[in-house]
């Protein structure tokens, strides 16, 4: 029944009332969608719309009123009626005032449970169980261990369980705990009980029903609410560069002169969060808490400053629960504004109030996590505000292709499109979760004093959520938690807790799923402020900022786990735990696509276009556009625009192969090895017989994850990294799509085979063997981009067809910027103040290349650099036949390196002690000479050149930062043609 007045007509009379008290209009869609067939109470019903979309209210309006039908029908069953399982304590106790009204109105009693909850609270729980209770997943579990075989009793009225946020659970381990727990409820009810999911991010609501009751026992009722549709977003995205500038002596203090250029992007960040949110209530998500404890840091600064009252608090999980629901009271209060600088922590449906603005400092990291936050906004019937801040590196002649990409930028970029179009990241649901499964062995042996192997294996596995651990493996599980001791067998075969598993069940930290830091309290002045995880020491007498403060430790209390604070002028956030969002594959392809096209958003800023025009000049630059393997120094890099997961599985599959690899953001960098060789191997790989996944994860060193990893067995091990880690289908056609894009990623050897007659391919220009001569060139740069960088220094030397010297040529040029690195080229801006402009003596430099074949070590950066020269001069460059003599070293010795030194030293070749372009030039003849003569010996024609063009000669260009041939000799050429 989705008409809203038929709805409101099947819903109890008391709840009727609460409703017109509220002054609704009428039920929202999703409202009326729910009434019946939750009333039913013969189906699974999952609720998907937007935060603030009234989903809590879709499911407690028509649940209520079924209680409050029945109550007044006879008696009902004592116990517990409805379970509210939600993540969050903050939600819990937020979700706690707003139904105590409606629940009051029906005659129900609320309860909470988690850890803030006092003793007194969980009494009235164990010695009356009714109405409603509100839990946390690790609360429950600790419910069903402590109340063990009393739980039928309090759970014996239960009607209904409300799972919220269920996004945040599909995937993970504490979602298989939730499953597990769900399972374990009806076990002790002996009854299916309907179960109501609520989210505003499921990707597929045929994965979230199968996470909600993997048996599929009850039919499931699908919900998508319409009212989340916004007329109107207002969004913009700001870039701003981490370096250039520094501290604005009108508002910085005498502490900023030690203020690392880091932190400049981030102060003038803050700057413009405090000059466009002061006045209103907003949410500025910073992502990580250190990041939250430094912007709030800067805000209360800039506040006192302008003196001003701050409107800026910090609010994570690590603050007290004091500080964190201040906040929550602030930004509920209308009459006063204030903005949370936050994590996650305000991501979820806590009840708020309306924010005017959302801002995100940096990429959310995914796009469910930007919905989420963006439904923080817009919520007065006015349009939705998101404001983005990015930061990226300055460029310069060292910044590694990564970084040249601005992939920072493009990442946002990607997920705000994405979230336009209503796409989330689908969830990893192929986990075996041994970790958790190993706790649930535990909870359920706790709770019952005892368990049988068969009995275990039915409730957790066969009938359970654990369906991918068939008999055998967890046979194997058992008989490796007992060699532990951590189970142990009686003489009549119950399973029951081990002198280690004793240990872990009465542990504090059993009844969570993950894994937590041991942390100190922060105490000042015999308040708590919250806590910080002590993984890294904290001094006496050392500086932090927490809770929007600065402060000196006074002393630490190692045995109280207490840290005594005093405030200070001075600090820095502490060091906190926690990894960065996993990028979903559908984020790097979207990525891409954004690379390949020109159109620039029109929210973006003028250094956010910039950055996305960098980016892009980048990425034709490197010619990403039609090949993934980029050279860079000595190691290679790959471009699979892949999602972690996969990324992480062509790590593992290289590391395998000998490869050392590691993930840089987009790119997966591949040391010791060269471009070809890489692409040789990625086409083998391509045209192979994919692996199982456990034959990968074999080759893993470090396969623990999970907080109970560390009792597996390698064997279990294995099979849980494969299946929470590898996405060994979507590798492989990865690595096809690769090779079907790549003209890199071929077949063969090209660095063998017999030679081929010397021949140009340039019209108009012969090249006749042993009567064309040569030209060898070498170049000095400002920096490693043709397009941003000048050359500052050429030679040219002229050798006959025999490689007998003419005549050289050399000059300085000025670039008309600045020389780039002296330390390296010798080359000051003295040394050019008088020297000619490129322009002035390109007649010279096309007259002494004229009729030769040009020669240079690492021949594709000389050339793009002289292509580029001409093009800046409005004249196209010839395409003169090049030979490289770093592909000609790799041809006759492509096992040992073939840097320009290298080769020297091996081909006894004296080079000198000066570094200059003539030297260099000079020491390409001698290789030249020497492999003509090595040819001529053996009765060989002579090389085939290839001309290069500008396309050709920056595909080919390598992406070190080199400004010499010492860096670029770092670097891996285009292929020899011999």
């Amino acid at each position: 029944m989705s008409d809203p007045a038929a709805a409101f007509d099947r819903l109890h009379r008391r709840v009727q009332t609460w409703i017109w008290e509220q002054k609704w209009q009428q039920l929202r869609t999703a409202q009326a969608q729910a009434v019946d067939p939750i009333l039913a109470a013969n189906t699974d019903v999952i609720i998907s719309a937007a935060t603030a979309s009234g989903k809590t209210e879709a499911a407690w309006l028509p649940i209520l009123s079924a209680l409050a039908s029945a109550a007044e029908t006879g008696p009902v069953p004592a116990g517990i009626k409805a379970l509210y399982i939600s993540p969050l304590k903050a939600l819990i106790n937020d979700q706690y005032e707003r139904l105590s009204s409606l629940a009051e109105h029906v005659e129900v009693p609320v309860h909470r449970r988690h850890g803030d909850v006092t003793g007194a609270a969980r009494k009235t729980l164990r010695e009356a169980p009714d109405g409603l209770l509100l839990i946390t997943p690790e609360s429950l579990e600790a419910l069903l261990i402590t109340q063990g075989t009393r739980i039928p009793v309090l759970l014996h009225g239960l009607q209904y369980i409300v799972v919220d946020e269920l996004h945040s659970f599909i995937g993970t381990e504490r979602g298989a705990q939730l499953q597990s727990l769900l399972h374990r409820v009806e076990l002790a009810v002996r009854r299916k009980v309907p179960r109501i999911g609520l989210s505003a991010t499921l990707s597929d609501l045929s994965v979230a029903a199968d996470f909600l009751r993997p048996d599929r026992a009850l039919p499931v009722h699908l919900i998508g609410g319409t009212d989340d549709d916004r007329a109107e977003l207002r969004m913009q995205l700001r870039g701003y560069l981490t370096t250039g500038t520094g501290p604005d002596p009108e508002t910085s203090s005498p502490e900023d002169e030690e203020e690392t250029e880091s932190d400049i992007d981030k102060r003038a960040i803050a700057e413009h969060l405090f000059r466009n949110l002061r006045g209103r209530d907003n949410l500025v998500f910073a992502n990580s808490r250190a990041n939250v404890e430094t912007y709030a840091d800067l805000l209360q600064e800039i506040s006192e400053h302008n003196r001003v009252t701050n409107e800026f608090f910090p609010h994570h999980g690590n603050l007290s629960k004091e500080f964190r629901e201040d906040v929550e009271s602030r930004l509920r209060r209308t009459e006063t504004p204030a903005t949370a600088i936050c994590t996650s922590t305000l991501e979820m449906g806590i009840d708020i109030g309306s924010a005017d603005t959302v801002a995100q400092i940096g990429s959310p990291g995914s796009v469910s996590a930007l919905r989420q936050r963006l439904g923080r906004s817009g919520r007065r019937n006015g349009p939705a505000t998101l404001r983005l801040y990015v930061s990226e590196q300055p460029l310069h002649e060292r910044t590694p292709p990564v970084d040249q990409l601005r992939t920072g930028t493009f990442e946002t970029l990607a997920i705000v499109e994405l979230l336009l179009e209503k796409w989330y990241e689908p969830p990893n649901t192929s986990g075996l979760h041994l970790s958790t499964l190993i706790q649930q062995i535990l909870s359920v042996i706790a709770q019952h004093g005892g368990a049988q192997a068969t009995e275990l294996f039915s409730a957790l596995c066969q009938v359970g959520p654990f369906r991918h651990v068939d008999q055998g493996m967890f046979i194997q599980l058992l008989r490796t938690l007992g060699s532990k001791e951590i189970l142990t067998q009686a003489s009549d075969g119950t399973l029951l807790p081990g002198r280690i598993g004793e240990r872990l069940v009465n542990h504090y930290s059993f009844y969570s799923a993950f894994q937590t830091a041991e942390e100190y309290r922060l105490v000042a002045s015999g308040r708590t402020l919250g806590s910080i995880p002590i993984d890294h020491p904290v001094l006496e007498g050392s500086l932090l900022i927490f809770a929007g403060r600065r402060w000196r430790v006074l002393d630490v209390d190692l045995a109280g786990k207490v840290i005594n604070l005093a405030k200070a002028a001075g600090g820095k956030p502490p060091a906190f735990t926690g990894a960065g969002a996993q990028i979903a594959d559908g984020i790097r392809r979207r990525m891409h696509r954004l690379y390949e096209n020109d159109t620039i958003p029109a929210y973006l800023d003028h250094n956010g276009r910039l950055f996305a025009s960098q980016g892009r000049e980048s990425y034709k630059r490197l010619s990403l556009h039609h090949r993934a393997i980029l050279p860079w120094g000595d190691d290679t890099l790959l471009f699979p625009w892949a999602g972690d997961r996969i990324m992480n599985t062509l790590q593992v599959l290289l590391s395998s192969e000998g490869i050392a690899a590691s993930q840089d953001g987009v790119a997966l960098n591949c040391r010791k090895i060269s471009p070809a060789e890489l692409a040789d191997l990625l086409h083998q790989l391509a045209a192979s017989e994919r692996p199982h996944p456990t034959e990968l994860a074999q080759t893993v060193l470090v396969k623990t994850q999970d907080k109970h990893d560390v009792q597996l067995d390698d064997d279990l091990l294995t099979h849980s990294y494969a299946a929470s880690s590898l996405d060994v289908p979507g590798a492989w056609s990865t690595l096809q799509r690769l090779a079907q894009i790549d003209p890199n990623i071929h077949s063969g050897d090209t660095r063998t085979g017999p030679a081929k007659p010397l021949r140009s391919s340039s019209p108009g220009l012969p090249v006749v063997p042993g009567k064309t001569p040569f030209a060898v060139i070498d170049v000095e740069t400002t920096g490693f981009s043709p397009h941003m960088h000048r050359v500052v220094e050429i030679a040219i030397i002229r050798l006959d067809a025999q490689g007998v010297r003419e005549g050289s040529w050399t000059t300085l040029i000025n670039p008309y910027q600045p020389t780039g690195p002296t330390h390296i080229h010798g080359i000051t801006s003295a040394d050019i103040a008088d020297a000619p402009g490129f322009a002035d003596v390109l007649n010279e430099i096309a007259a002494q290349l004229s009729g030769a074949v040009v020669v240079a070590h690492n021949a594709a950066f000389d050339l793009s650099f002289l292509t580029a020269e001409f093009e800046r001069a409005g004249i196209s460059a010839p395409a003169w036949p090049v030979l490289c003599t770093m592909e000609l070293s790799r041809y006759f010795q492509p096992d040992v390196p073939a840097t320009l030194a290298a080769v020297c030293q091996r081909l006894d070749i004296d080079t000198g002690n000066a570094h200059t372009a003539l030297a260099d030039a000079a020491a390409a003849v001698g290789i030249l000479r020497t492999y003509l003569q090595q040819r001529v010996e053996e009765n060989q024609h002579v090389f085939e050149p290839k001309p290069i063009t500008i396309p050709n000669a920056w595909s080919a260009a390598r992406g070190t930062g080199g400004l010499s041939h010492r860096m670029k000799a770092r670097g891996s050429p285009p292929r020899i043609h011999s």
